[in-house]
């Protein structure tokens, strides 16, 4: 992940010779094995042998390979498609280079070198792009051309590479240009594209016998809408998106805005063509038909099903290669991401306030180690291992701060509350579209305890959801891949409803027990993104490289004893009424136990292991189906105490005698 000023021949350079093969391994390793080179009189860009004639195989014969590797040659590449579609810029003055940048950000990481002034931006083209030409701002470099990578500029200095990474590949159409710029293909290209699509979906408008347009076709409107714009429909969401090559993201865009731009294409061309009539033709029932024809154009179901190994920041893309390898990269359209972080990465950038005011003061050195993987796995927006965390302990110990962060570095609009009191509502998980990240903070104790808490299983588990929209039609599928976190300063419960052994495999807890901080900083989690928001983001990819290779091993989460303890302690305080009742009851013919009686003693169990007991009310509502289903027995309202026939509880039941240790311990 390089951007390093790097000379090609500053590793073994003397008097313009270099060691064979090794800016020649540089070259096809950064612009791959299809780029077409040419070795040209040192110092010149004259080529030393006769190229336009050769086929691109006879460029790999150990003789034409011996020029390229001697170092008595500069290296050029023959662009276009010759050469997979490699094309450059070439800029005379830095000023124009930094405005073109400037529009085009994500042209910031592809190989960039420069001679003696300006620079040139190389990058790879997919699809059809135009001829070369020469402009006040830039020259265009594509077939044809020579464009030299290595060796001795004619003025006497080396080519460099300012920017060492792999071409970008886009589309043409993919590239901004400064307003003002002269741009010399786009006559030709228009009128090329016009001709194209009025074979392939008809004339764009008819006229009657007078030449007054009485009428559009709907179909080309669409495809031209298509064709200047890479936009996709999806049948299941029932949505557009629309790609943004500054950010590389697919966004949604309304069918509004689509027909209030093609109204102006529409005007616009009319105006160009001067049949004025077209303007008439522009009625809301014509674009709405425009707007049908280009669902069925652009239709793509599931392009945003599957999740690509790569963490979108907002300069770049990093990739995650099976064999381990890391690279930064451009954006490409073919990533289908909607979600990005809205922070840049630098490789470079460090947290120590984050590190050291934050996170150690407050947690153990394992736990902290956890949550630096859990959060690369926030970022990463693809809940791999299937389990959620949650964050307990002391008041203001930073839990809320921690998550703040966290939540800024996935990106605010990529989260959603999490509310389990509405998750078994008609139209909750409908919100979740397009989010990658579920917050519960500062919740109440029984947070867990509400009947749509068994939907956090789904919501991690990668199950299939069906969603409902408000006011839309049928439903969507979604699955269950989010990641969650939820935060509070007591301990929590869960409603285990018999399925301890689920609730194990979809839990990581971490504790924060350790005494807060003496002095409270203000929004402390604004001040620590300001200064250190690019090295948090480095620590949470380390974190997300680390979870990468442990979930390769083994498929999960590495926890410590007292990670995994803290989940079935967690467990076994949810379901402590049940293990109350299976530890300290026994069958007994001649007996019998009172309602008041359980609690008391329930009470007195949970206090003695640290817990916190279930709420009264709950108790009642629960014991009736355990009595019945570990001892057959139903509740009685006739349990005789203090002469009063009148007490609620159960028969045939007693509590288990206290053991010789209990005894002796309260002696």
């Amino acid at each position: 992940m390089s951007q390093d000023q790097t000379n090609f021949a500053d590793e073994a350079q003397t008097g313009g010779a270099v060691t064979p093969l090794a800016p020649l391994d540089r070259i096809f390793s950064l612009l791959g094995a299809d780029a077409f080179l040419v070795p040209c009189i040192w110092g010149t860009k004259m080529p030393a042998v006769t190229y336009t004639q050769r086929p691109f195989e006879a460029t790999q014969t150990p003789a034409y390979l011996y020029l390229l590797a001697s170092g008595e040659f500069n290296i050029a590449v023959y662009l276009g498609k010759i050469s997979g579609g490699l094309c450059a810029l070439d800029f005379d003055q830095d000023e124009d280079l930094a405005t073109f940048l400037a529009v085009n950000p994500m042209l910031e990481t592809t190989t960039r070198s420069r001679g003696s002034r300006g620079g040139m931006v190389w990058f790879r083209i997919e699809g059809e792009f135009p001829a070369s030409c020469t402009t006040g701002q830039f020259e265009w470099r594509a077939n044809g051309r020579l464009s030299t990578i290595f060796g001795r500029h004619p003025k006497g200095m080396d080519y460099i590479l300012t920017v060492e990474s792999a071409p970008v590949s886009l589309s043409f159409s993919d590239i901004g240009w400064p307003d003002g710029w002269e741009l010399p293909w786009v006559g030709a290209a228009e009128r090329g594209a016009a001709e194209s699509l009025a074979k392939e979906y008809g004339q764009p408008f008819y006229t009657n016998k007078d030449g007054k347009v009485n009428g559009i076709n709907e179909r080309y409107w669409a495809a031209l809408y298509a064709r200047e714009n890479r936009v996709l429909f999806d049948p299941d969401e029932k949505s557009f998106y629309r790609y943004t090559a500054e950010t590389g993201l697919w966004e949604t865009i309304t069918p509004e805005s689509i027909r209030e731009t093609i109204s102006c294409r529409i005007l616009e061309i009319s105006r160009e063509a001067q049949q004025f009539t077209l303007e008439i033709q522009i009625t809301q029932t014509r674009l709405n038909a425009v707007v049908s024809a280009l669902k069925g154009i652009v239709e793509q179901r599931g392009a945003f099903k599957v999740k690509q190994r790569f963490i979108h920041v907002s300069n770049g893309v990093i990739r995650f290669a099976d064999d381990g390898d890391i690279q930064f990269c451009g954006f490409a359209p073919e990533d289908y991401s909607r979600n990005r972080s809205p922070f840049d990465f630098q490789p470079d950038a460090e947290c120590p306030r984050f590190l050291n005011e934050l996170i150690y003061p407050a947690v153990e050195p394992d736990d902290a180690d956890l949550l630096q993987r859990w959060a690369g796995l926030a970022l990463f927006g693809y809940n791999l291992p299937q389990r959620f965390l949650i964050v307990d302990g002391t008041p203001n110990g930073g839990k809320g701060t921690l998550v703040r962060i966290i939540q800024a570095l996935v990106g605010a609009v990529n989260t959603y509350q999490l509310r389990t009191e509405c998750l078994q509502e008609r139209f909750e998980t409908y919100r979740y579209r397009g989010k990658t990240l579920l917050i519960g903070p500062d919740v109440r104790g029984d947070f867990l305890m509400e009947r749509g808490a068994s939907m956090l299983k789904v919501l991690v588990g990668g199950d299939p959801i069906s969603a409902e929209g408000k006011g839309l039609n049928g439903d969507f599928q979604m699955f269950g891949t989010f990641n969650i976190v939820v935060t509070c300063n007591s301990r929590l419960r869960l409603r285990l409803e018999g399925d301890a052994g689920a609730w194990r495999r979809r839990l990581l807890v971490v504790r924060y027990e350790k005494p807060p901080v003496t002095k409270r900083i203000l929004d402390f989690d604004h001040v620590l993104l300001r200064d250190e928001g690019s090295g948090i983001l480095r620590w949470a990819l380390a974190g997300f490289v680390k979870l990468q290779t442990e979930f390769a091993a083994t498929g999960d989460f590495s926890l410590t004893d007292a990670q995994r303890g803290r989940v079935d302690s967690l467990l076994a305080e949810s379901d402590s009424l049940r293990l109350f009742v299976k530890e300290q009851i026994e069958r007994h013919e001649y007996d019998n136990l009172t309602s008041a009686e359980i609690s008391q003693a329930y009470a007195e169990f949970c206090a003695d292991k640290g817990w916190i007991a279930l709420a009264t009310s709950v108790v009642e509502r629960t014991l009736p189906d355990l009595m019945l289903e570990m001892f057959h027995v139903t509740k009685s309202n006739s349990i005789e105490r203090d002469g009063k026939k009148s007490n609620r509880g159960w028969r045939r039941v007693r509590l288990k005698a206290p053991s010789t240790f209990q005894l002796v311990e309260g002696a």
